[in-house]
Parts: C-alpha cells; sequence; structure tokens
C-alpha cells in the first residue's frame, strides 16, 4: 500500500510539474512579448497596437493553463504534499503577466498619446525589461530542475533574489529620473512612472515565485 501511494505521489508530481513547467514557460513567451514591445516603442502607433494585442493574446493562455493547473490540484486531493505551495506558484505566475500586461497597456498609452521618449529613461526601461527575463529564466531554469535536481533549483532561485535586488536599485534611479525629466508634463510622468511600477511588482512576484520554488526544493533536500 504504502509503495503503492508513494508511485501515485510521484506520478501526480511528475504531471503537475509538467503543467507548472508549462505555464511558467508561456510566462516567459510573455515576458519576451513584452521585451519585443519595449524594442519598438519608436515606432508608430499600430505596430505597438499590434504587439500588445499579442502579448494580450499569450497572457489570455496563461490564464487558461493556470486554470488547468488548479483544477488538476483539486482533483489531487491529498495525494500530493505542499499542495498549497503548489497553488500559490500557479497564481504568482498568472499575477506576475497580468502585471506584464499592465505595465504594455500603460506603454501603448504613451504611444498612442504621442509622447516621446527620453533616450536615458529608455535605455534604463530596456535594461530593466531585460534583467527581469534573466531573472524569469533562472525561476523556469530552477522550476525544471525541481524534482530531479533540487540542489541546483535552490541555486537558481538564489539568482532570481540577487536579480531582484539589482533592479531595485534600478526602479529606484528610473524613478528619480522620471520626475526629473517629466515634471512639466504629469500625463506622460503618470504613464511610464506606472508603466515602471509594474514592471518593478513584475520583479516582486518573480521573487515571491522564486521563494515558493525554494522551499519545495528545500524541502526534497532535507527530506
Amino acid at each position: 500500500m504504502g509503495a503503492y501511494w508513494e508511485q501515485s505521489e510521484s506520478l501526480a508530481e511528475m504531471h503537475l510539474h509538467e503543467a507548472l513547467g508549462n505555464l511558467t514557460r508561456l510566462g516567459l513567451d510573455a515576458l519576451n512579448d513584452f521585451k519585443n514591445l519595449v524594442s519598438n516603442l519608436n515606432r508608430d502607433t499600430r505596430t505597438v497596437k499590434n504587439l500588445y494585442e499579442r502579448l494580450r493574446s499569450r497572457k489570455q493562455r496563461v490564464e487558461d493553463m493556470k486554470v488547468l493547473v488548479m483544477e488538476y490540484l483539486v482533483r489531487l486531493g491529498n495525494a500530493i504534499n505542499n499542495k498549497d505551495v503548489y497553488a500559490d506558484l500557479a497564481l504568482a505566475l498568472e499575477r506576475a503577466i497580468q502585471l506584464v500586461d499592465g505595465a504594455a497597456y500603460r506603454l501603448y498609452m504613451y504611444v498612442e498619446n504621442e509622447f516621446k521618449f527620453d533616450e536615458e529613461i529608455y535605455n534604463d526601461v530596456t535594461k530593466f525589461v531585460e534583467r527581469l527575463i534573466d531573472g524569469y529564466n533562472s525561476l523556469y531554469d530552477g522550476l525544471l530542475k525541481l524534482r530531479i535536481d533540487p540542489k541546483r533549483s535552490v541555486k537558481s532561485m538564489g539568482n532570481v533574489v540577487k536579480i531582484e535586488e539589482e533592479l531595485d536599485g534600478l526602479y529606484r534611479e528610473v524613478e528619480l529620473k522620471l520626475f526629473k525629466k517629466l515634471s512639466k508634463n504629469i500625463a506622460a510622468l503618470m504613464l511610464l512612472k506606472e508603466a515602471v511600477d509594474f514592471i518593478e511588482d513584475v520583479a516582486d512576484v518573480v521573487r515571491e515565485s522564486a521563494e515558493a520554488v525554494r522551499y519545495l526544493a528545500l524541502h526534497r533536500t532535507i527530506l
């Protein structure tokens, strides 16, 4: 009976990790869509709008996958340990992409209103997004290694935390530049400030997700 239970749990975890991996992969695709949008902010409004609509479509796929993960967790019942941690992780991954969508919409509105980008601020935002994706990639890598190499998973989560701390510093720098350079254009300031705030919030949620993965990895390592 014990062997059967362990085998059932192992199969359940395997399918759950596969589903979470797919969810995280979709999130990474959405972040790359966002990066593409940011890279094209100086182009015409129609191009930016099309890129935003593509991101919205990707966001819907993330939300649909999250629903599948949650439904699977419900069906598992008590057949898996740390079910609540897995559920929180799935919700956090969805939340991260919802925040990405919020940032993208404000950047789209910035272009729609024909506001111009200060080159220094634009470069900072681009760097912010690139490092954010670096952190998310570490999260993705650590999640994929969670079952087969939890020690490596813990190491990857440490990298996520390190990048998030770096982004905290960059956020403060960008915030000061925004107030300094856009103080005479309140509408532009508000849109760009909100976009940067959303990006910073994504970094925070990615770190929270990493902490959940690290907990799961440590649980495997210690027990």
